[in-house]
């Protein structure tokens, strides 16, 4: 939300009425009618109703009588016509017209700037002026006699100083050529003129100055209502503008004495509003309404011209098309929605009963008006049209005051303090209204927070719970009892019938500490079925708060737990309240007596094992998870014994495996003997084809071998899995 800078004009600075226009009398009878011309008059429309939100934006309603045709012109600075463009609605309660509303609109300097021939910018320098002129009839003065002619060009070139004592400088100058075609170069120099003889190029550059001229007054918008009718007439025109946001207080009064053995006792709640008045505009016996909610508020450019980019579509040179005519798709039926519309357009008869909502009817935002505004009440007998037209209701004056109709919504979390009393706050003032007075219910406590491992100071604090029957806005309060200042602290909202805690001040006399503030970790749960083994473990934090009173009177102090997510307390403590932040327990403290408060605190969870996927390591780290627990230890073990039949055989296959290696690679070697003795001699080789048939007869036991120990193994695997599916316990640790 913008913030209006000191200087800058409040949101309403003046609204006058200028009736300048003929209008027609009544018929008298026995003359002639006659027309008579009003005379130009300025009426101010004060300031008759005024809400505040809490967003930092205002309502406003003002009230005034026009004669005949009139204009309501209303000035605002550029930034606070945007506000009133998006909300402003204007309502003549008796039958005249709004016809339109005008403001003189600023085109942005920049787009101003691009109609010149100039090519200008915003920021220009003297050289870049005189290129922009290039071409143009100029008299030079200040170097010699003058002399007129055509600029050429402008150029800088590096010069050197005559005393050669610095370096170069770049010099600009002036290229002219003179009618009769001569040339000259000019440096410039401050003695150097440069007069414009064309006269359409000296227009464009005294409109270019006027235009930089022109951003020192743009802060200034004139927004212009055209109201027609006939005789006196009531206009409201109402919008919504920037505001202070208005700030609520409170006092809490005890005048009652607390009840024996009860921390319950009646006090008395006072709410204040301070408001500030900086619209530049007395607000004298105004309706004044503070609404405790923030309705959805933006600020858009309305009042500055905006231009969107186009694209360039070229000419299409091949199609050539022919002009067309088109029937008129008007029938009979169509007639009739005609006729239709242009009874809805003309002014509805005095009978009519068109309904407004209650929220135009009101002029304070949706839902929040007291609806004042009805026949035979504040507006009854004011007709429409002449004076001796029947009376009609408000609704009706309202609907007829615009051709396009309205409506609203109305939102329930808003919530109007509308002050019953006219409130007169005058400009650049403040003022501290009253907005409500009511007994409520308080509980005096001492409040004790514990937070990261300790508890904070303990603090004397109210149980308040809201009786009213109202909104109480966010805002201070001050505690008051028996004349004296008891503290004081801050709210947030608290709706009708809810309980809040409100802390005010230290409490010297109570004193709380913390023992066995500990956290431990034991087994819950073992669930195992289907291969799935899950150990359900818990944390429990456990902490003993020890309150000590050293006043004279008996305490109540509320200890304050904060809520940690996956935590829950023990079934066998339940707290006095419990929010989405702390649980708070009640503790009722005699004079001089300590008492302890016990608070347990779980937090569940558990792991989850495969037996399928499970080693040796990982088993061991299973049963050391279930602390060994017997009973799972026993459903475990029949998977333990399989696994360990399962590595025996595995152990074994390799085993024979490893001597069939070892067999086929004798094998190779003797074939290969036997191949090199092909010329030995027969005994030889008849010895090493001896030793093959041996290792043959080796390598095709051990085949069979390798057969039985691998059926053996797969016998083995099928049994562990079959375990494993077998194992089925829930049990619960106590």
């Amino acid at each position: 939300m913008r913030l209006f800078p000191a200087a800058a004009l409040p949101v309403v600075l003046l609204i006058t009425l200028s009736g300048a226009t003929q209008q027609q009398t009544p018929s008298i009878p026995h003359a002639a009618a006659s027309h008579t011309v009003a005379p130009e008059r300025n009426v101010e429309l004060p300031v008759t109703s005024v809400s505040l939100y809490k967003n930092g934006v205002g309502f406003f309603e003002h009230t005034g009588f026009v004669h005949g045709d009139a204009k309501v012109t209303i000035d605002f600075t550029s930034a606070q016509l945007n506000d009133v463009l998006q909300s402003l609605t204007a309502i003549d309660l008796n039958g005249g017209r709004i016809s339109g509303a005008g403001y003189n609109s600023t085109t942005p300097l920049d787009q101003q700037l691009r109609s010149l021939s100039l090519g200008l910018g915003l920021n220009t320098s003297y050289a870049e002026f005189l290129n922009s002129i290039r071409g143009s009839r100029i008299e030079v003065h200040g170097s010699g006699a003058p002399f007129t002619g055509r600029l050429l060009n402008v150029e800088q070139h590096p010069t050197t100083p005559a005393d050669k004592t610095g370096g170069q400088t770049d010099t600009t100058y002036l290229s002219v050529i003179s009618d009769a075609g001569e040339s000259r170069i000019f440096p410039l120099t401050p003695a150097l003129s440069v007069r414009v003889l064309d006269a359409p190029l000296h227009a464009d550059v005294n409109r270019y100055l006027s235009l930089l001229d022109s951003t020192r007054n743009q802060g200034l918008r004139h927004l212009t209502l055209d109201d027609r009718g006939n005789g006196a007439r009531e206009l409201r025109v109402s919008y919504i503008s920037e505001v202070p946001v208005w700030k609520s207080t409170y006092r809490i009064l005890f005048t009652e004495s607390p009840k024996p053995d009860t921390p319950t006792q009646t006090a008395t709640l006072q709410g204040w509003s301070v408001i500030d008045n900086t619209t530049g505009v007395d607000w004298i016996n105004v309706r004044l309404s503070l609404i405790a909610g923030a309705p959805q508020s933006f600020i858009q450019p309305l009042s500055q011209p905006i231009y969107t980019r186009r694209p360039e579509i070229p000419i299409a040179t091949q199609a050539q098309l022919t002009p067309q005519t088109f029937d008129s798709g008007i029938d009979a039926k169509a007639f009739d929605r005609l006729e239709q519309y242009s009874t809805l357009s003309a002014p509805p008869p005095p009978s009519a009963t068109t309904a407004v909502p209650r929220a135009m009817m009101s002029g304070r935002g949706a839902g929040l008006g007291s609806g004042t505004g009805v026949a035979g009440g504040v507006f009854g007998g004011v007709g429409i049209g002449s004076t001796d037209s029947a009376p009609v209701s408000y609704q009706v004056a309202a609907a007829a005051s615009l051709a396009i109709k309205t409506n609203t919504s109305t939102f329930d979390d808003f919530f109007a303090y509308n002050i019953a009393d006219p409130v007169t706050i005058r400009t650049n003032e403040s003022a501290l209204v009253p907005i409500l007075q009511s007994k409520v219910a308080v509980d005096r406590v001492t409040l004790a927070s514990y937070r990261n491992g300790a508890v904070t100071q303990p603090l004397r604090a109210l149980w308040l719970t809201n009786t009213t029957g109202l909104t109480l806005d966010r805002g201070s309060f001050s505690i008051v009892e028996n004349g004296n200042f008891g503290g004081e602290g801050l709210l947030d909202p608290i709706h009708a019938g809810e309980k809040r805690l409100l802390s005010y001040a230290a409490d010297q006399a109570v004193h709380v500490s913390t023992e066995n503030d500990k956290t431990t970790n034991h087994l819950t749960f073992i669930r195992a079925t289907k291969g799935t083994v899950n150990i359900h473990r818990a944390d429990l934090h456990e902490v003993t708060f020890v309150i000590h009173n050293s006043a004279a009177d008996r305490r109540t102090v509320v200890t304050e737990v904060p809520v940690v997510d996956g935590w829950k307390l023990d079934g066998s403590l339940k707290p006095d309240e419990t929010t989405a932040t702390v649980y708070r327990f009640r503790s009722s403290v005699a004079p001089g007596e300590t008492v302890r408060l016990r608070v347990p605190a779980e937090h569940a969870g558990y792991t989850t094992f495969y037996l399928s996927q499970s080693n040796d390591n990982q088993l061991a780290f299973m049963l050391n998870s279930a602390d060994h627990n017997p009973e799972f230890q026993a459903a475990l073990q029949p998977v333990i014994d399989a696994r360990h039949r399962v590595a025996d055989a595995q152990t074994a296959v390799n085993q024979t495996k490893a001597t069939l290696d070892n067999l086929r690679s004798d094998e190779e070697r003797q074939r290969a003997n036997i191949t090199a003795l092909n010329s030995a001699d027969k005994e030889s080789r008849e010895r090493f084809v001896k030793d093959l048939n041996h290792t043959e007869d080796q390598i095709a036991a051990a085949q069979t071998e390798l057969t039985a120990r691998t059926a053996a193994l797969d016998a083995a695997k099928a049994d562990l899995a079959n375990r494993i599916q077998n194992v089925n316990l829930n049990l619960t640790i106590n």
